[in-house]
């Protein structure tokens, strides 16, 4: 069919024409160059003037005798036709065969997009999407084509979104379009198995760990001393099948006092339940044909890493000794798991890192889905050759895209930003960037439902407490005020029951303090810090003594349901250690602990935050979850959410320094300047 006929400006590289018929951007035209040969090209602009419409077209090139993509070296001839291309010519070009990864259709053809297998996987994967574009989906229709291929592959699924392979689809919104994409519902439950540490096949972890391992799962860095303690304990542990339990016992019988932080830690790790003399091996988890889902949707975050770093260490280690057949790691949430430096490395960064760079030449493929490319670490998206771009919208995440992904030009910004929900920009496969409408899937989909032809944006919003206090009213207040911003202040809001009372806590996300509420005045206790720092068993005599003031070692084991023993021993240490007194019968704290509420739930803000958007300054958490956890345990509250909260100060420029004014009550408060001096 003609479309119109070259005019205006022309290169080897693009073309602009006439249309004399309908044309859209994306559809591929044909065009014969001086020399006899039809070159393909694709539309990458269309303008509607008052009395004409001109189109500017890409051109791709040809296949020479050979099957290798060339373009023309020699511009087109002013005002020779141009064609819409035929399906096989457009096919042909672009180099797509009719076996491989079927994804979907060619978008706005009826031409399957078929992607080497063999390709995609050994050059690793990235999946990138804004959240609600589709990644998910498309990384399931990336399974349901690697179950039809036998091929094994292992998917860290911190969500439980991929259980569902095992099931048909049964959508009907869904399932109206199979005949359009040339397939049928089917479910995968003979390949699909679901490993986990809460449900599914018991998922355990070898408990016989490294100094390098412990050290990279620890929710600490050690000090020097302290990794020497544990160096000389595995050392004399040498040999034996010892185990975590073992590493801990060993470093608690030295003499040095720097091990009782290392021991609280590795009591940390032991704790968690993941360890075992019978572990969970790589063979069990990747085996020919299969896809073994590591689902960790019960797991905290912390945890999700540790599962993820030993098990890929493991498989690793595995493959490079042939013990395993080749597969691909599918990693989800890849941005939790291998955060860009800046924001901070986990227990899984490092080994993640290495089989990005590795992997491949040891059959270890690996696959990345992450919503937020800008903080995923930049070495292992630019190790990911094969992209699956969807809509993204964020500009750091298209400049991490940009910059990181090879094949991605600054051009194509407006390109992946417009992209409608379900369709995939592909890149590095193909000899041509390809842009795609993702197939439907044969199998239920475990996460967001796709609205297909409907674009969403759903943006996670942070909770925050809203001023009470203007910024006009601090003005008036303090008559020389230089500058004045707004300072969102992190703290954790944990919701819990205090025996059978709900009650919402916060702990200080930069010094790990509890911030309460007594007679309308905001206060926060004073050296949990350093209790949390004891081992477990020490930090709960410690509180006790704290609350009782006096007791002895029997009344202490008796109300605390303690072995005597373990009281005994705990207390011969903090004694050690002048944390306690005693007039040789009854035993006294000394360690400071000051404004510590018995009762949480009777001081509990009486303002709640909301969500909001912030504007103004943010600072950054310094306390895990993982030690706010450990504060709660002081009152044995179960916890039933932990999430992200900002309390609002204005950051007053005044006499030539800086206070913080809390915007809740309009009250100085010099500690909290003091303590964040330096960040502001």
């Amino acid at each position: 069919m003609l479309l119109g006929t070259i005019s205006g400006r022309i290169t080897t590289k693009g073309i602009s024409f006439n249309a004399e018929a309908r044309v859209r951007k994306l559809d591929y035209v044909s065009i014969k160059d001086p020399e006899g040969r039809w070159i393909l090209a694709c539309i990458d602009s269309v303008t509607r003037y008052e009395k004409k419409t001109v189109a500017t077209a890409k051109v791709i090139g040809y296949r020479d005798g050979r099957g290798f993509l060339k373009t023309p070296r020699v511009p087109f001839a002013p005002n020779t036709p141009v064609f819409a291309a035929p399906k096989e010519f457009i096919r042909q070009s672009l180099g797509m065969g009719k076996d491989g990864v079927y994804m979907g259709l060619l978008e706005g053809y009826d031409i399957k997009v078929n992607l080497d297998t063999d390709h995609m996987i050994r050059k690793h994967i990235a999946i990138l999407a804004k959240t609600g574009a589709g990644k998910s989906y498309a990384g399931g229709v990336l399974l349901e084509e690697l179950a039809e291929s036998k091929i094994p592959v292992v998917v860290i699924d911190p969500h439980g979104e991929y259980s569902t392979l095992r099931f048909q689809n049964k959508n009907k919104k869904e399932t109206k379009f199979l005949q359009r994409f040339g397939i049928e519902a089917k479910g995968y439950r003979d390949q699909v198995r679901t490993f986990g540490v809460s449900s599914g096949r018991p998922l355990r972890l070898n408990s016989k760990l490294s100094a390098e391992e412990i050290f990279s799962m620890l929710p600490a860095a050690l000090s020097s001393t302290q990794k020497g303690l544990l160096f000389s304990a595995l050392r004399n542990l040498e040999g034996k099948d010892y185990n975590l339990r073992d590493v801990i016992d060993e470093v608690a019988n030295t003499n040095s006092q720097a091990k009782w932080n290392l021991v609280s830690m590795l009591e940390f790790l032991d704790g968690t339940k993941l360890f075992s003399a019978d572990p969970t091996l790589p063979q069990d988890i990747v085996q020919p044909g299969k896809i073994s889902i590591i689902d960790l949707k019960e797991e905290r975050p912390e945890i999700q890493q540790i599962v993820a770093m030993k098990l890929i260490e493991d498989m690793f280690t595995a493959r490079k000794h042939g013990k395993i057949p080749r597969f691909l790691l599918m990693l989800e949430e890849a941005h939790n798991f291998c955060p860009e430096r800046g924001f901070g490395e986990v227990a899984s960064s490092r080994i993640i890192r290495t089989v990005a760079s590795e992997g491949r030449k040891f059959g270890f493929g690996l696959c990345i889905v992450t919503q937020r490319p800008a903080r995923v670490d930049k070495s292992v998206l630019s190790q990911c050759n094969t992209q699956l771009i969807l809509k993204v919208t964020n500009p750091n995440d298209l400049k991490a895209i940009t910059d990181s992904v090879e094949g991605v030009t600054p051009g194509l910004k407006e390109e992946i930003r417009d992209l409608p929900v379900g369709v995939a920009m592909v890149v590095g496969v193909a000899d041509q960037t390809l842009v795609i409408d993702i197939r439907v899937r044969r199998t239920q989909h475990g996460g967001e439902d796709i609205q297909l032809g409907e674009s969403r944006e759903l943006v996670e919003t942070p909770l925050a407490f809203n001023p009470r206090i203007s910024m006009d009213e601090v003005r008036k207040q303090y008559k020389s005020v230089q500058d004045i911003s707004l300072l969102h202040y992190p703290l954790w809001m944990v919701r819990a029951l205090f025996g059978s009372k709900p009650a919402t806590l916060f702990v200080d996300g930069i010094t790990g303090e509890v911030v309460f509420q007594r007679n309308d005045i905001i206060e926060r206790s004073h050296g949990l810090r350093e209790l949390m720092g004891l081992a477990p068993s020490s930090r709960i005599i410690i509180f006790y003594l704290t609350r009782k003031g006096l007791a002895t070692t029997e009344r202490m084991s008796e109300d605390l349901k303690m072995p005597l023993s373990t009281v005994q021993s705990n207390v011969k240490e903090l004694m050690s250690r002048d944390f306690l007194e005693t007039d040789g019968y009854m035993f006294s704290n000394k360690l400071k602990l000051e404004n510590i509420p018995p009762d949480p739930s009777n001081v509990q803000l009486s303002e709640k935050p909301a969500k909001s958007e912030l504007g103004g300054r943010k600072l950054e958490f310094m306390v895990s979850q993982d030690f706010t956890r450990k504060v709660l345990e002081l009152w044995d509250m179960p916890i039933r959410s932990i999430d992200a909260a900002y309390y609002p100060y204005w950051l007053v420029a005044h006499k030539g320094g800086k206070v913080l004014i809390d915007a809740m009550n309009r009250s100085l408060d010099h500690d909290t300047t003091k303590l964040i001096g330096k960040f502001i």
